[in-house]
This record gives C-alpha cells, sequence and structure tokens, in this order.
C-alpha cells in the first residue's frame, strides 16, 4: 500500500491542524467532524474537505458508519478540562469526548487510532478518563501504545508537552518511534514574518498601564510576584503603575516572596500566606508599621490571619527570547497581558500565533481575531501532526 493512498477521518478536527499534517504524508481524507462550525469554515477554506457538522459528546451513528469506511481514525478531543493552564477540573464534561473517541473506535474499527491530547490528561484526578479510553480500545481489540512528547523536538518552535495514544487493530502496538527533527527557535519561525498579513497586531498605546509593564519585561522575563530570580519581575519593580514602595518595604515583600515557600502550612500547592510572628522574627518592632503601609498600597492582603502578597499569579507578560523557544500557544496568545512579543510593546499576532504553530503561511485564517486565536490555539501543530502520519506510513506494510 506504499503508493496507495490511506483513508483518515478526523474527530474534533478544529481548525484542521491534525488533518494538515496528515495531508501533508499523503493521507486520503474521507471527513471531518466537529461541532464548532467557525472552525470547520476554515479546515474547508483552507483544504476542501468533506466537513460534517456533528455533537460528538456521544457515539454517532453515521460519524460510526463513515469512520468505519476509514483505515486511520485521528482525534484531537477537547483538552479544557484536563489543562493546567485552564481550570484542570475533573468534573468538567469534555473530558467525556476522550473516551467517546475510544468508543466510536471501537464500533467502526479502523485499523489505526490516534489521540493527540494535553499531560494533564495523566494527573490522578484524571487518569481514570485515560485509563478508561485505553481500557475501551484493548477490549475491542486494539494493541495500545503511548507516549509523552516535547512538541519543539519535531521542529516546532514552542514548548508543548503533549499525550499520543497510539491504537492498532493487531496483537501487538505499533511502537511508534517518532523521528525527531532539529530544533526551531522562536527567532526563526518568525523570520520573515514582516512580509505577511499580520492581523491581529495591535501594539500598545505609549504611556498606559500594560505599556508601562511591557516596557519592564526583558526577553526571557515575566511578570511574576511569586518567584525570585531574573526571570521574574514583580509589581513593587514597577512603580509607575502599582505604586511606589520604599527599600525597606520591597525588602519586607521579597522574604514574604521567600516564607510563604519555606514556611508551609498545607500539604497541597506550592505556597502559603506567612505568619505575622514570623515576620517579626525578621524585622522586629517595623513589622507593625511595614504590615500597616503594604496593606494599604495593596500590595499585602490578610488571609486567615496570616499575611500574604496579593496578585499571586506565577507569570504574567511573558516575553521569550528570540533564541529560546516560545510559550505554548494557546487560546490566550493573542492577549499581552499573558503573552508578550519579544521587542515590541504588543502581543502576538494571529499570523505570528500561526507560524509557531506552525501553519503555512498559506493556511487563511479569516475569521475575528478571537475566533483566530481559538482555533489555532486549540489545534495540533501541522509539523507534528505530519511526523505521526509519516511514521505510521512507514510501518504500514506491518499492520
Amino acid at each position: 500500500m506504499q503508493d496507495e493512498k490511506i483513508r483518515y477521518v478526523s474527530l474534533y478536527s478544529g481548525c484542521g491542524g491534525l488533518d494538515l499534517g496528515f495531508e501533508l504524508a499523503g493521507y486520503h481524507q474521507i471527513a471531518s467532524f466537529d461541532h464548532d462550525a467557525t472552525a470547520l469554515g476554515t479546515l474547508e477554506k483552507n483544504l476542501g474537505s468533506r466537513i460534517l457538522n456533528k455533537d460528538l459528546s456521544e457515539p454517532d451513528g453515521e460519524v460510526i458508519a463513515v469512520a468505519a469506511k476509514a483505515d486511520v481514525l485521528i482525534a484531537g478531543p477537547p483538552c479544557q478540562g484536563f489543562s493546567t493552564a485552564g481550570k484542570n477540573d475533573p468534573k468538567d464534561f469534555r473530558n467525556n469526548h476522550l473516551v467517546n473517541v475510544a468508543e466510536i473506535a471501537s464500533l467502526a474499527r479502523p485499523k489505526v487510532v490516534v489521540i493527540e491530547n494535553v499531560k494533564g490528561l495523566l494527573n490522578p484526578a484524571n487518569s481514570h478518563h485515560f485509563e478508561k479510553t485505553i481500557g475501551t480500545l484493548k477490549r475491542a481489540g486494539y494493541s495500545v501504545d503511548w507516549a509523552i512528547h516535547d512538541i519543539a523536538d519535531y521542529g516546532v518552535a514552542q514548548t508543548r508537552i503533549r499525550v499520543l495514544i497510539v491504537a492498532v487493530l493487531s496483537d501487538k502496538p505499533l511502537g511508534l518511534q517518532l523521528k525527531c527533527k532539529q530544533r526551531l527557535s522562536l527567532g526563526e519561525a518568525l523570520k520573515g514574518i514582516g512580509e505577511q498579513n499580520n492581523i491581529g497586531k495591535l501594539t500598545l498605546k505609549k504611556g498606559c498601564a500594560d505599556f508601562l509593564i511591557s516596557e519592564k519585561i526583558g526577553p526571557g522575563q515575566k511578570l511574576s510576584n511569586v518567584r525570585r530570580g531574573l526571570t521574574s519581575v514583580h509589581t513593587w519593580d514597577i512603580p509607575a503603575v502599582f505604586g511606589p514602595v520604599s527599600q525597606n518595604e520591597v525588602s519586607f515583600l521579597e522574604t514574604i516572596v521567600k516564607l510563604r515557600r519555606q514556611s508551609r502550612r498545607r500539604d497541597t500547592g506550592d505556597a502559603d500566606p506567612v505568619s505575622y510572628d514570623l515576620l517579626r522574627e525578621y524585622f522586629g518592632h517595623s513589622t507593625d508599621m511595614l504590615t500597616k503601609s503594604l496593606l494599604e498600597k495593596k500590595y499585602l492582603r490578610r488571609v486567615d490571619g496570616h499575611l500574604d502578597i496579593t496578585n499571586t499569579f506565577n507569570g504574567k507578560y511573558r516575553r521569550p527570547r528570540w533564541d529560546g523557544l516560545s510559550p505554548t500557544v494557546d487560546t490566550r496568545f493573542g492577549q499581552h497581558r499573558y503573552f508578550l512579543h519579544p521587542d515590541e510593546h504588543r502581543g502576538f499576532s494571529v499570523r505570528e500565533a500561526a507560524r509557531i504553530q506552525s501553519f503555512p503561511d498559506s493556511f487563511h485564517f479569516s475569521e475575528s481575531d478571537s475566533a483566530n486565536y481559538r482555533m489555532i490555539g486549540n489545534a495540533v501543530p501541522p509539523r507534528f501532526a505530519e511526523t505521526i502520519a509519516n511514521c505510521i506510513r512507514k510501518q504500514w506494510a506491518t499492520i
């Protein structure tokens, strides 16, 4: 079957990251299913595929019938319930979509099933969804293999850790050994981007609060009050926005940052508010005055009789380096308060986000900015999908 096109059906297709990768590897699309009309419209405009709008919250007769004609079933079910970037809610109804893929596959019985999802799927609170998915496939006669992959190892210029499940209708697993590629830096991925249609590019207005924060964030840095070191810029380092503080107040705040991770009261999380008595051991009689002042300036807050800093997020306004990797491209990637351009005072444009996800410039995103960022952030990077597809093709004769 070396020259014959292998047929595939995609579930939860979105705008087509998985589809595009398999198309580039020479596979033949039978149909793509999703319930997001906007994403399906983008997929249809770019690939001219057979698009079917279906609610995949439970196995559907038409979906099963079409999938039964495929050699390969590929799927990137919603991951928001598993994602550490989101609420990571084990009760999120979207988590059931993962098992639905296995149930559809067990009824349609394609030769190969490929499922991509986030690493949070393996967390203890979510692992029963993973185990149920694997169990459903095995009971249907599939041999199942899975692995964690760093997408940067396949020529995609971002930090993106994903779980890949590959099931084959055979007595032994496929043993998918993906071929690594030379890592691509952010600068290399965005080379020549100025020549492209840069929709979504919005430079911050000079002098506004976001601009003043952006000015203080250097390459490789982020705004973070809960971490120390050169990569973290604190709110008290930007008095023009958050209010002036004295050197003694800075020392008080930085001591709390240190102690909240060293003096633990709980078994969960990575930090706790700090007791007043412990702070007195460091600052003596000055503790009352410093506490009162920083509470009034809203740099501190009281939590269950203890003191904690405000703005306890672990990194906003992240500014990557040109010679490094981009942070994970997610649905918020166009928002400057989460991600800053490497050297300009703005967030990333739609085309920049697409480039970092490895979409070619010929793949057009023509919806609203918010819809474009959502589609791009939810997509499987096409270059990673193509690597998977090529690996399966090379072993097809043994399946």
